[in-house]
């Protein structure tokens, strides 16, 4: 999705039910959009690999992000409330360290219920400027946001904030606060996170900040639950990937001759997301063959943890200092308020 997208503000990014294939059927081959294409390159790269893997990103079309905030609802999934509920406690600390006249930049957007609360407490903030690689959902959720916010100006940006963001627009008065909550952060190997974090850093300037939610390591008990919770919505967001490469990649592939596996990964600091084939089976995604031993494991998710310390060394090496950390009660969250070092 290496694309340029451009609105009327000024403001541009520069970013990023079927059945298996009979082996008497030879796979058909249909022409792919530029954007399928490299949806394409990455599922064949993933498969080809040892172990199997899958981009997590390309979870999050319309349906997966309707599925994920579904998941935000469940009584196992802890993170949204103990972040929303910590996230009221020191929105006024918040407001008093970002001051008046801000623009909220927020990567990874969805359905925007965290930022109104963050909204809500600042002083006559500029604007509000939510990107998310889900066009449809962002742009609803935008509108929403709008309605609610009449003074504050709305600049939709579709696009994979995963890539390295330029940021061209009228100079504000206020900071440049870049909102990244959910612990999406965990969601990137280590490395990655860095360099994320670096991206994110050019568009702060000196007087900005960025305000992060990090998960913390916990117990396996609890962290299971909520990435394998019993109604099952996890495994049919996890299960969703498949379906969207079905569906605009020409793919075959049998959602039920895979599951949803989570577990829980202590010596690298993570829980694992898996869809494990239940079978051994082909499966062709336009016109190339992709073999599964019975068994065999996608790696489709992986949701880093942290410690409060960890982190703050993850942050000193993008070139950040911490300024403030808040932690929940229970010592499930952590949302941390950073500058340029």
């Amino acid at each position: 999705m290496d694309e340029e997208h451009n609105t009327s503000s000024g403001y541009s990014i520069d970013y990023g039910n079927s059945s298996s294939v009979s082996l008497k059927t030879r796979p058909t081959r249909t022409t792919l959009t530029t954007e399928q294409q490299v949806f394409f390159d990455d599922v064949m790269i993933g498969l080809q690999q040892t172990p199997k893997t899958l981009p997590c990103k390309y979870f999050y079309d319309d349906k997966g992000s309707q599925l994920f905030e579904a998941i935000c609802e469940l009584d196992e999934y802890y993170v949204t409330r103990t972040e929303l509920a910590l996230l009221n406690q020191i929105k006024e600390e918040l407001s008093s360290l970002i001051g008046p006249e801000s623009s909220i930049i927020e990567p990874g957007a969805g359905a925007g219920i965290k930022i109104q609360t963050l909204l809500k407490a600042l002083d006559a903030p500029n604007n509000y400027v939510p990107m998310d690689i889900s066009s449809d959902f962002l742009f609803y959720s935008a509108q929403i946001i709008q309605k609610r916010f009449p003074d504050i100006e709305v600049f939709p940006i579709q696009g994979d904030f995963t890539q390295p963001v330029e940021w061209v627009g009228t100079k504000q008065s206020g900071k440049s606060i870049v909102f990244f909550p959910g612990s999406t952060i965990g969601n990137f190997e280590p490395d990655q996170a860095i360099d994320f974090l670096k991206n994110m850093a050019a568009l702060i300037g000196d007087n900005g900040a960025l305000i992060v939610g990090v998960d913390l390591m916990k117990d396996a008990n609890i962290l299971e639950a909520a990435y394998d919770d019993k109604q099952g919505i996890t495994a049919q967001f996890n299960k969703n990937l498949l379906t969207r490469i079905n569906l605009q990649l020409n793919g075959k592939f049998n959602l039920d001759k895979f599951t949803h596996k989570a577990l829980v990964n202590f010596e690298k600091q993570r829980v694992e997301m898996h869809l494990v084939s239940q079978v051994e089976q082909q499966v062709s995604i336009n016109g190339q063959t992709i073999h599964f031993q019975c068994g065999e494991s996608v790696h489709t998710e992986n949701s880093h943890k942290y410690t409060e310390q960890s982190f703050v060394e993850i942050a000193k090496k993008a070139g950040l200092q911490r300024k403030k950390t808040w932690v929940d009660e229970n010592g499930l969250f952590s949302i941390h308020y950073l500058t340029l070092a």
